[in-house]
């Protein structure tokens, strides 16, 4: 590990794990945890543990559990170092950059200039718009579509003025080199072949940007003349459209709060709607829903409200999107606005009451789209029955009670219902499915941890305090056919924290018990720890006691056959003296005398 162990759990130890995870995982209060919807793994009930004062999280669902670090790199796609030196940023915490290989210092100076980059192109473009007499034009159109000054600064608008390359001319003052620029797609180079000319000209923009506020790309609306009315910063290293959800950094708050997120075409629409109050609002960047953007909602939120336009290619991206929400655990919702308006158009005329009263009038998209089908097909049972088998493959997995409701509309038996959804072919791969994501991946010999094993970890881990001083009376033969678990149990023991024990654990088995352990609270109370530390430890040990028990009698009966009676005597002496160590053991911990267990267990030295 190039990043000393110390300044790793430095870190670990600083920052919040639920105040990272909270930005991507809709989290609620349940005793001493935090759960929420896996962010790997579709669910409908919450099962994504969080365990702030163990530094961990667990999913008892799909098993994936680790650190803060393990976090960001599965659901940001960081390195390690890149993990830990982001959250030490964040931590006021230094990293010796002497500690990071050559390669990995450039990897992440790189990468860091991209953003630099594009920061320094939004800051141009905004300062264009609010105070340069080029951007008088962008500020005279924002007012005619009423955007207030407030919104427009929250959204960090800005305008591309006309010319050769204005952008290209301030930033390259900066030090900022061509390339960079080809790199963060704000320069293309010419189809005519030699130069480049700048993506965004005459236009007002909308920076993009990540969930954590960072600049990765602009979205740009033409004032006037020839060309698309919009345009977007083409596929770069930071910015995927595929990926991307305009205004969610802004959204996300509202999105927890609200239990809700309201999809929209348009970047316009989404400010619109900020602008209302309704902060759930997000939109795509000129493409249809994905896969990767449900996977960040769901993250938030069950409930999306799909709104699209109201014309025929509106309505078949519905139904074309409908699959993918099913499939992703979610309940889908469609909102249908009146005199087919957009919703900036729609709050600008008729105000926020009437936004309000559409929402409420917004219906399952499941519904719609069987209403849909019914219409096209007809409403005899024969086209019931088409529409069902139509709509059977992705009704898999759904509740009963969705099917049930299903059966309801399409005038059908539930019974008919669920033979269909039974004997349906499910797609060969779900759009909305999360790809499986292996909890560590290595191999390792095969090994499961037993009950007592679990309840050792447990003890050590979450009553420390309590056990701490009867764990060191282990006897290491204990753990004989444990060895997986045996490292961790010595590190437990000497009070080490479980997040960088399980952190830098090799075997699978171990860190899938570490992680759920953590997340595991109530199985025993403070009061009873140590007396159940004691029971776990004798039933571990009774297997090896029995077994030297057995040995004994056959030596006594081997002796008696030599007629050796001194080596007799011995044995027996010896077996008679380990049956009344049990009994007494056994007696204490049934009084639960915790004092008189520890006078018969001598503490381990080794």
């Amino acid at each position: 590990m190039r990043i000393p162990r110390e300044i790793v759990d430095r870190v670990r130890e600083r920052i919040d794990i639920s105040e990272v995870i909270g930005r991507h995982v809709r989290l609620e209060r349940r005793g001493n945890s935090l759960v929420g919807l896996c962010p790997f793994h579709q669910e409908r009930s919450p099962s994504f543990n969080v365990v702030p004062h163990k530094a961990m999280y667990h999913c008892f669902g799909c098993g994936n559990g680790g650190d803060v670090f393990k976090f960001l790199m599965l659901v940001e796609g960081l390195s390690f170092v890149e993990a830990v030196k982001e959250l030490a940023l964040a931590a006021n915490i230094e990293i010796p950059e002497r500690d990071l290989t050559p390669d990995e210092r450039r990897a992440l100076a790189q990468r860091a200039s991209l953003y630099d980059v594009l920061e320094a192109a939004a800051q141009f473009y905004e300062s264009t718009l609010w105070t340069r007499p080029e951007g008088q034009r962008g500020r005279e159109y924002l007012d005619k579509r009423a955007m207030p000054e407030g919104l427009r600064k929250k959204a960090r608008m800005g305008f591309a003025p006309a010319g050769r390359a204005p952008a290209t001319d301030a930033l390259r003052s900066k030090g900022i080199s061509e390339r960079q620029l080809l790199e963060v797609g704000l320069l293309r180079a010419s189809n005519s072949g030699g130069g480049t000319y700048e993506m965004f000209r005459e236009r007002v923009l909308f920076p993009i940007r990540d969930e954590r506020a960072r600049v990765i790309g602009f979205g740009g609306r033409l004032l006037e003349g020839d060309g698309p009315k919009y345009v977007n910063t083409p596929e770069t290293r930071l910015y995927e459209k595929s990926k991307v959800l305009y205004g969610l950094e802004m959204a996300r708050n509202a999105i927890q709060q609200r239990d809700r997120v309201i999809v929209v075409e348009g970047y316009f629409d989404v400010l619109a709607m900020h602008d209302a109050g309704f902060s759930e609002t997000v939109a795509t960047c000129g493409t249809a829903l994905t896969p990767d953007h449900l996977e960040k909602l769901r993250r938030l939120t069950t409930n999306v409200i799909v709104l699209l336009d109201a014309d025929e290619a509106g309505s078949r991206a519905a139904e074309k999107v409908l699959p993918m929400l099913l499939a992703a655990k979610i309940t889908p919702w469609r909102l249908q606005l009146p005199g087919a308006k957009d919703p900036d158009e729609l709050v600008r005329t008729e105000g926020v009451e009437a936004m309000k009263k559409a929402i409420e009038r917004k219906e399952p998209l499941l519904d719609w789209v069987i209403g849909r089908r019914i219409d096209r097909a007809g409403a005899h049972a024969m086209s019931r029955e088409r529409v069902l088998n139509e709509l059977a493959p992705m009704l898999k997995g759904l509740p009963q009670a969705l099917a049930s409701a299903v059966a309801a509309q399409l005038h059908l038996s539930e019974q008919q219902v669920f033979d269909a959804i039974k004997h349906a072919t499910a797609p060969p791969t779900s759009p909305g499915q999360a790809p499986e994501i292996e909890v560590v991946p290595m191999s390792a010999p095969a090994w499961r941890p037993t009950r007592d094993i679990t309840h050792l970890v447990w003890l050590l881990v979450h009553r420390y305090g309590a056990v701490a001083d009867l764990a060191t009376r282990i006897d290491p033969a204990l753990l004989d056919g444990h060895e997986p678990v045996r490292a961790a149990v010595a590190r437990l023991i000497v009070g080490e924290p479980v997040a960088s024990i399980a952190s830098e654990e090799r075997h699978p088995d171990v860190v899938r018990l570490l992680h759920a352990v953590v997340a595991k609270e109530g199985l025993y109370a403070e009061s009873d720890a140590a007396i159940a530390m004691c029971e776990v430890i004798e039933r571990l040990e009774a297997p090896a006691v029995e077994q030297r028990l057995q040995l004994l009698m056959r030596s006594q009966e081997e002796a008696l056959r030599a007629q050796n009676m001194e080596a007799q005597r011995q044995a027996g002496t010896e077996r008679m003296a380990l049956l009344a160590h049990r009994k007494a053991v056994t007696a204490a911990v049934r009084k639960g005398d915790v004092a008189a267990w520890i006078a018969l267990r001598p503490r381990e030295s080794g």
